[in-house]
């Protein structure tokens, strides 16, 4: 038996009415719950950070006392100048800042003719990290601008291993992150689980670590 077209028709309405009055009840109730995270208390099951740089805007103590609230324990990528306007919160810092220099993502360890200014810069860095009482330290491979990934990562092997002493005396962990060289990052060297982790057992310590973007 056919369905009238008029009949048909409503249905098709009300069918249309159904999923718009459940998406906009689910829009509402995502909303309410955002809402109600600032006055809700973390269980403390999870220890909840957030970088510095996607709230460059704000200002550190702003953003120190808003972390504070919503029950954050973190606030990382950040240079001691920041550590004690957090411990002021009560905060901690998962990871610190590179040393900067000029270096960063795309210039950095993979590259021999940097490893005497890097060296220097971490091991100040390090003992600042240390001195602080944090223990994670973060570093990057560089870009590969026509160098092979093996010969990268020999050059970064050589020169991490040069701050690692020093690293595994002060308990301050260097984290070699993993950046995606298809989205944002093009061309980063450390942009795929196995070179990490070969990195890692060329260099032989405890102390470095692989980070995940």
């Amino acid at each position: 038996m056919k369905t009238p077209s008029n009949r048909r028709s409503a249905l098709k309405t009300l069918a249309a009415g159904s999923v718009a009055f459940v998406a906009a009840n689910t829009l509402s109730a995502r909303v309410q719950a955002a809402e109600n995270l600032m006055e809700t208390p973390l269980k403390g099951k999870i220890n909840h950070s957030v970088c510095r740089w996607c709230y460059s805007s704000i200002g550190m103590e702003a953003l120190c006392q808003a972390a504070k609230k919503i029950g954050l324990q973190s606030i990382e990528l950040l240079d001691p100048v920041d550590f004690p306007m957090i411990k002021k919160y009560g905060l901690t810092c998962a990871i610190a800042n590179g040393p900067g220099g000029g270096f960063g993502i795309e210039k950095a360890w993979n590259r021999v003719e940097n490893h005497d200014q890097l060296v220097a810069l971490y091991q100040t860095r390090i003992n600042e990290v240390a001195n602080a009482g944090y223990n994670n330290l973060i570093c990057f491979s560089g870009n590969r601008g026509g160098m092979s990934d093996a010969e990268g990562m020999e050059n970064c092997a050589t020169g991490l291993k040069k701050i690692m002493a020093l690293a595994e005396q002060r308990k301050v962990t260097i984290v070699m992150e993993l950046l995606n060289s298809k989205v944002d990052h093009k061309d980063y060297m450390c942009d795929h689980t196995a070179w990490g982790v070969e990195l890692c057992k060329k260099v032989g310590s405890d102390r470095l670590k692989l980070l995940y973007d």
